[in-house]
This record gives C-alpha cells, sequence and structure tokens, in this order.
C-alpha cells in the first residue's frame, strides 16, 4: 500500500529562518495570526502613558510659544536684534512645528493600533519580551527627547541661546540614537538585497526537481501579498519614522543657527560671521544628500526635506534683509548667502526626489521581473499536464 505524502508548503517565514538565522523578538510576535498586546504588563502600559502625556504636554506649551511670538513677531525688540545672523529665518517657518508634533502624534498613536504597536520599529515589544533590549529604544527615549524640545525652545524665547543649543543639541543626540535603531532594526531589504533575493529565487525555480526544495514546493510571491507588505511598510515609514526623521533634519539646522547667535554675540568680526554662516549652510548640504541617497535600507526623506525648508526660511527672510543684517554685512555677503540657501534647498529636494523614484523604478522592475516568471511558471505546468510532452 503506498502512503500519500503530504508536502508542507514552504512559507516566507520558514525560508527566511532557515538558514540558522537568530530568531527575533519582532519574528515571534509576527508568527502568530493576531498581533501580540504587549501592553498587559503593567510597566509597557505605564510607559506608554508618560510618552502620551509628554506628547501632549510638549505640544501644548511649544505650539502655545509659537503662536505668540508669530502674532507678536518678537517678544523682546532688542533681543531681536542681538539674534539676527545671516541664517535667520523667516517668522512663517516656525510653522514647520505644527506638522511635526502631527507627525510625533502618529507616533504616540501607533502605540494604541493593533497593526503598529508590535513593531520592532517602535520598541515595546522588545521592551516586553527583554530580549535584544536597548537604551535607544524610541520609546524610551521618546520623554527625554520632548524635555529636550521644551528646553531648547524655552531658552530661545527667553534669549538663552547657551541653554537652547545645548537643547537643541541633546534633541540630536536623542534624534539620531533613534534613527540609527531603527535603520538596524528595519527589515525593509536594500535595493541590493532586494535583487539578490529575487536572483537566487529565479535560481532556485530553475533548480533540477531533486533539489532539496520542489518546483511545486516553493510558491511564488502572490501579487495581493506584496502589496500588503508595501502598505504596511508606508504606514510604518509615516507613522513611526517620518516624525523622528523630519525633526532631526530641521533640529540640525536650529543647531547651528543657535551656534551662528552664540558665536555672533561671542565674536564681533562680520567675516567670521559670513565664515561661519558659509560653513554651517554648506554642512546642511551635506548631511540632507549624503542621508537621503546614501541610506538605500530606509526612505529617509524627512532629513532633507526638514532641512530644506530651514533653507527655504533664510532665503526668504534675506530677501528683505532686517536692518540688523544689512548694517552689518555687506550687499554682497548676504547676496551670497540667500543664493546659497535657494540653490542648496533644492538640490536637497531633488536627491529627495531622486532617491524616490530610483525606489520605485526598482520596486517596479523586481515585480515586473515576478510576473514575467510566473508566466513562464504557467507555461511549464500546461506542457507537464500535456500527456505528449514526455514523448520524444
Amino acid at each position: 500500500m503506498e502512503m500519500a505524502s503530504e508536502s508542507t508548503p514552504v512559507t516566507d517565514d520558514y525560508i527566511a529562518h532557515t538558514d540558522k538565522s537568530p530568531v527575533t523578538a519582532d519574528y515571534i510576535a509576527h508568527t502568530d495570526e493576531s498581533p501580540v498586546n504587549v501592553f498587559e504588563d503593567s510597566r509597557i502600559k505605564t510607559l506608554r502613558l508618560i510618552n502620551a502625556l509628554s506628547y501632549a504636554l510638549t505640544t501644548v506649551i511649544s505650539l502655545g510659544s509659537i503662536h505668540t511670538s508669530v502674532n507678536d513677531e518678537y517678544d523682546d525688540y532688542e533681543v531681536w536684534i542681538t539674534n539676527q545672523t545671516l541664517l535667520s529665518v523667516a517668522p512663517y517657518t516656525q510653522y514647520i512645528w505644527y506638522l511635526l508634533f502631527i507627525l510625533q502624534g502618529l507616533f504616540i498613536a501607533a502605540s494604541f493600533l493593533p497593526a503598529l504597536w508590535s513593531s520592532g520599529l517602535l520598541g515595546y515589544n522588545v521592551l516586553a519580551a527583554q530580549a535584544g533590549y536597548k537604551h535607544s529604544l524610541p520609546v524610551v527615549h521618546y520623554p527625554a527627547l520632548c524635555a529636550s524640545t521644551l528646553l531648547m525652545m524655552h531658552s530661545a524665547k527667553l534669549n538663552f541661546m547657551f541653554l537652547a543649543f545645548v537643547g537643541s543639541c541633546a534633541s540630536t543626540y536623542f534624534l539620531v540614537s533613534i534613527i540609527k535603531y531603527q535603520l538596524d532594526n528595519d527589515t525593509t531589504p536594500s535595493e541590493e538585497d532586494a535583487f539578490s533575493e529575487i536572483t537566487k529565487w529565479f535560481q532556485g525555480r530553475g533548480a533540477p526537481a531533486a533539489s532539496t526544495l520542489q518546483l511545486d514546493d516553493v510558491e511564488s510571491p502572490s501579487p495581493i501579498d506584496e502589496n500588503n507588505k508595501l502598505k504596511d511598510r508606508i504606514q510604518q515609514y509615516f507613522f513611526l519614522k517620518l516624525p523622528f526623521e523630519m525633526y532631526a533634519g530641521y533640529n540640525l539646522a536650529l543647531n547651528l543657527a543657535f551656534l551662528n547667535i552664540i558665536i555672533h554675540k561671542l565674536i564681533g568680526s562680520a567675516l567670521v560671521n559670513v565664515v561661519l554662516a558659509t560653513v554651517s549652510l554648506l554642512a546642511m548640504l551635506g548631511v540632507g544628500c549624503y542621508v537621503t541617497w546614501k541610506e538605500k535600507k530606509g526612505l529617509c526623506y524627512g532629513v532633507g526635506g526638514g532641512l530644506a525648508w530651514y533653507m527655504f526660511g533664510v532665503f526668504f527672510q534675506l530677501i528683505s534683509p532686517s536692518n540688523p543684517v544689512s548694517m552689518t554685512y555687506s550687499e554682497g555677503a548676504i547676496a551670497a548667502a540667500k543664493y546659497m540657501a535657494i540653490i542648496f534647498a533644492n538640490i536637497i529636494l531633488s536627491t529627495v526626489v531622486l532617491r524616490a523614484a530610483k525606489n520605485v523604478i526598482n520596486y517596479n522592475v523586481v515585480h515586473d521581473e515576478n510576473d514575467d516568471e510566473e508566466e513562464d511558471e504557467d507555461d511549464v505546468s500546461s506542457g507537464y499536464d500535456n500527456p505528449g510532452f514526455a514523448q520524444v
């Protein structure tokens, strides 16, 4: 009697974890049909509450401060004069804080959404499992990020520029730690990895029937599954990564702006201030282009967007420079800073657009090759089903 053998279908999760790769907490959280509710732990529930309260307090205080400053244009005219440099921005530039806090609200909302609260980019599941715990977890750093933001904004409002600079540097530290953690734990394959995986898949499809994985055992990626994965990636990016990336870009510009103000007050030389402003703009350009173009695993569009927004603010402010700037710097220096700001901003935005287009093209190429290969497999399968196929 012949026993009918049942072949177990080889799933993506099985293939991904048969190469002796470590099983992560994120993988464990996604092996069940429903996301694991990590908030049954009282510690995790308390941390979520602290993050939500920190966000609410920071948003109310910061936006209230910005709103009054914009309406009054400046709180103290004498203070406003002493803080004018070539990197001063137009008043409308501060409205980016509304967008930044809306994005951070999405990050807080992610901890209440079952589809996102188990994501490794958030950090609650790692903290609950005590596996691979790192102090740079986004949910652990977020209250400190809120505190440093409040220190920066209120110190600047009170004209304590050194404390504002310290607060902005602290915010940069927390933001860089969070972004680095998310990039290290992002499961999105880079472009090279994507092409490598599809090449291996093609080779596996053309392997002899006697190979370990039979032709019928390997299932081609489903278009529905691929679309769902793409939607999940977009959702995770807007909820978990973009809030920190855009804030990091804009905060880096604030670091340099505060540094220019401090040097301007300590050293009255216009030449030194012009050189420092030029170096600052070049640094923004270098960081924006490098991060946007080099990082292929993540998307990192937000850093370039935040830097470009600040540079646009510099450009529009220098179109009609304030009296302190006009009296301190020559027309040539003002024009040079103005055109550098607008040119560099456009270069950064062009880099972001090119990176986005490159990612879209690579994604479409890989999936077009998948579709062509599936059509070839259908032809081969129909040949096997044809009785005359085996005749010579």
